[in-house]
């Protein structure tokens, strides 16, 4: 059964004579979901209601939306209808968004970009401040921060060498839980793809990274040392 208009992305529908709530989802041009009637449901009508996302409470504002009407069924039929609805692949959680928005529009918005390819990643929501948000994702070439004045972004490439794929895109930043922030889908390089040569900025960072590394490593050292001293000039009885 599908579901469209006058609703937004993320609005969740519910009915007595589903198997389970269904998600709006962007599926360009417009929002969908798709919901599977209980074979156990009894003939009748079915008022279909709709929520603004989230899990169903009590409180939840909800409006009536539809009606559903299913027909009778025999025995043989019901049985067939759940081998049927145990056979049905999990729904897919992935939204199509129109090209010209955005990207990310939500963290289910998978776009497809070829390995070697870049894409602007977006803070539509303006959740972010500028210079404190890193974007990472095991595709890129490297962790890009977000720059902006009044929302930022930021263009991230996607290594040549990455496998065709979904792949997350973590978002950090400064005080907060790192989270999952959007999702990209990767499609096969294209002939004689090369990564760019890592930037002044890049090797410069790298290097710090090694001295950081080096500088604790040989204070470890030094430790070490001195505690095999004094163990060595106080022998223990």
């Amino acid at each position: 059964m599908g579901l469209q208009d006058a609703v937004g992305n993320g609005d969740r529908i519910f009915s007595e004579a589903f198997t389970s709530d269904g998600r709006m989802r962007m599926n360009d041009p417009h929002v969908t979901a798709v919901m599977t009637i209980s074979c156990t449901a009894a003939p009748g009508s079915y008022e279909v209601r709709i929520g603004s996302g989230g899990d169903r409470n009590p409180s939840e504002v909800t409006r009536l939306w539809g009606r559903v009407r299913v027909a009778p069924a025999e025995e043989t039929e019901r049985a067939a209808c759940a081998r049927r609805v145990s056979e049905l692949p999990p729904e897919s959680q992935e939204e199509r968004w129109p090209a010209d928005v955005e990207w990310p529009a939500s963290p289910w918005d998978v776009r497809s970009v070829r390995a070697g390819g870049e894409m602007t990643a977006t803070d539509g929501l303006q959740m972010g401040g500028d210079g404190s948000v890193t974007l990472t994702s095991p595709v890129f070439t490297r962790p890009v921060v977000m720059y902006g004045a009044r929302r930022v972004s930021a263009v991230v490439r996607i290594r040549c060498d990455a496998k065709p794929g979904l792949y997350t895109v973590v978002w950090r930043e400064k005080g907060t839980l790192s989270k999952v922030w959007a999702r990209l889908r990767v499609e096969p390089a294209a002939p004689n793809c090369h990564d760019p040569a890592p930037t002044l900025a890049d090797r410069v960072k790298l290097t710090a990274s090694w001295l950081a590394a080096g500088i604790c490593a040989a204070a470890l050292a030094v430790g070490v040392r001195a505690l095999k001293r004094r163990r060595s000039a106080h022998p223990p009885l």
